[in-house]
């Protein structure tokens, strides 16, 4: 009878173990299947106000920002987590790895889509011309900022297109580069430290807004362009998903809305 009972208790322990690995296996099956959110980081900038900055509460905010999350809504695949930076950082950050995805107005250049994967859908539409005190009428052209100083931020495409400009025409004009920041920026217009700078049409309708009609833009514009997210060149899966939900922000509406929300206007079409 011991025997029997001893020969019943193996065969059942037996049977245990058995059920126990098949249920190791169906569990490790499942978890090596399931499809968990991969996470995105999205570098952008701290101080390009209304585009991506930091409020009074050091949080991000603008335009950049609340297309991005529009975007994410719409990528369950993905978890977006943002990194805030220099602008000049930005793109060094893509080439070194540490960031997905590149969020900060960028316009197409030669140089830029050598090294990058541009997106396809651009989501705001630019013209920038040179920007002077409303009260200067000695500016009027780009011959007009021969020997004078004028600021752009490095690594900007408005950097990239002057500094082409000075190796056709001798270095003419003087490039001072500083950061985006926009009350630097008319403080040092108005003390003379620079005479010029170059911005987006738009900004400097914002910016008279919120200075007093400080500034004024002269000449034709300088260039005429679309704004895209920028990916590194084996990221064409993630730079289509991202089109994919661009797209559907497009024709929903919602684009334009967060562009009259916060750049007054709809400047994506």
């Amino acid at each position: 009878m011991r025997k029997l009972a001893a020969t019943q208790w193996r065969r059942f322990s037996v049977v245990v173990l058995v059920l126990f690995g098949v249920l190791i296996a169906v569990n490790s099956s499942l978890l090596a299947n399931t499809k968990f959110p991969k996470k995105i980081i999205v570098g952008t900038g701290n101080a390009f106000k209304p585009y991506c900055y930091l409020d009074e509460d050091g949080n991000l905010a603008g335009f950049e920002y609340e297309v991005l999350q529009e975007i994410d809504k719409r990528l369950p695949q993905y978890q977006f987590e943002y990194q805030t930076m220099d602008f000049q950082n930005i793109l060094l950050s893509l080439d070194a790895g540490k960031i997905d995805i590149a969020a900060h107005e960028y316009a197409k250049n030669a140089e830029r889509e050598k090294k990058y994967l541009f997106a396809n859908e651009f989501y705001t539409l630019v013209a920038t011309k040179i920007t002077v005190l409303s009260s200067r009428n000695d500016i009027r052209s780009i011959t007009d900022l021969y020997g004078k100083k004028v600021q752009v931020s490095p690594g900007s495409n408005d950097a990239y297109i002057l500094e082409s400009y000075n190796k056709e025409h001798g270095n003419k004009i003087h490039l001072i580069y500083g950061a985006p920041d926009t009350a630097t920026l008319v403080q040092n217009l108005k003390t003379g430290s620079i005479d010029a700078t170059t911005q987006f049409t738009r900004n400097v309708d914002s910016i008279n807004r919120a200075y007093g009609d400080v500034l004024k833009t002269v000449g034709d514009s300088l260039y005429n362009s679309y704004t895209y997210h920028i990916f590194r060149k084996d990221e064409a899966g993630l730079r289509d998903d991202v089109d994919k939900a661009l797209r559907q922000l497009k024709s929903d509406g919602t684009l334009a809305k967060i562009s009259l929300k916060i750049l007054g206007k709809d400047y994506t079409r």
